[in-house]
């Protein structure tokens, strides 16, 4: 497992959500609120430095704002038990992780063992996209998980009743950590490949999940549109609600049309069908 490069960001409130849309398209995978900002992590190789300093620069955030470290891969769980509480869905769902004790108050848990935060479901993107799965019938469903990250949607499909579940990411740490959450909750039928949209089976799909970021949707509804079966359900999420008409526009001019959408602190998820 490689290095991280750890930055400890120090900012107002209300750029906290701006800046952490903004440093995942730059590759930050894992986010953790501070008191007086956030930390953010991304592999070593992956780190632009130039481009966090232009970021910076943009909303004339000082330099001295950020601090930046190198973080050996062993620390992550250290870390994260000290920051990370389990995530509630009403009574339906509780995501927790490993040293978590259970509880049996709700009709289902997912064990996360987290190595970066996305894909624990603290983060509102994959909080939405998992209100609206379990609004749906999965029961019997061909699933594409696209970016499945910590493979928390994959296994909450599965759970679900689908029938079976490719995943898809082009990280190396989602590869290790899909099939050691896969087993820590009991699943099979769920298959990964590392790499792009580009990698997918042809499918069709009758759901596909896309918890990614604004610029990778409007870059990949074109490509998404033949996996989909007709009649399925395409869910996204990554995104701010005031975003959503620019990726309507892209979707439906390749043939997808909205259904819903949930929204929580100004994040949303919606489901689109063709």
């Amino acid at each position: 497992m490689q290095n991280y490069i750890s930055c400890d960001i120090q900012v107002p409130s209300e750029l906290v959500d701006i800046l952490v849309a903004e440093m995942g398209d730059l590759g930050f995978e894992g986010f953790i609120e501070t008191e007086n900002g956030f930390e953010a992590y991304l592999p070593e190789t992956d780190f632009q430095e130039l481009a966090l300093i232009a970021l910076f620069e943009k909303y004339e955030i000082p330099s001295s704002a950020l601090q930046t470290k190198l973080v050996a891969p062993q620390n992550w769980n250290a870390d994260w038990e000290r920051n990370f509480e389990p995530v509630c869905i009403a009574q339906q769902l509780r995501v927790r992780a490993p040293f978590h004790e259970a509880d049996p108050a709700f009709a289902m848990e997912l064990l996360i063992q987290p190595k970066t935060s996305f894909g624990t479901g603290h983060h509102e993107t994959t909080y939405t996209i998992m209100r609206l799965m379990l609004e749906m019938d999965l029961k019997g469903k061909s699933v594409f998980d696209y970016g499945s990250g910590t493979g928390i949607l994959a296994i909450l499909a599965m759970k679900l009743g689908a029938k079976d579940v490719f995943a898809n990411d082009i990280d190396l740490w989602a590869a290790e950590n899909i099939f050691e959450n896969m087993a820590l909750n009991q699943v099979e039928g769920i298959s990964f490949l590392q790499g792009d949209l580009s990698i997918a089976p042809a499918g069709p799909y009758e759901i596909i999940l896309a918890n990614i970021n604004k610029n990778i949707l409007l870059t990949s509804f074109q490509g998404m549109r033949p996996l989909l079966k007709e009649g399925g359900n395409l869910l996204i999420s990554g995104f701010y609600e005031s975003d959503l008409p620019d990726l309507l526009l892209v979707a439906e001019k390749v043939g997808f049309k909205l259904l819903n959408q949930v929204t929580k602190n100004g994040w949303t998820a919606a489901t689109l069908t063709v």
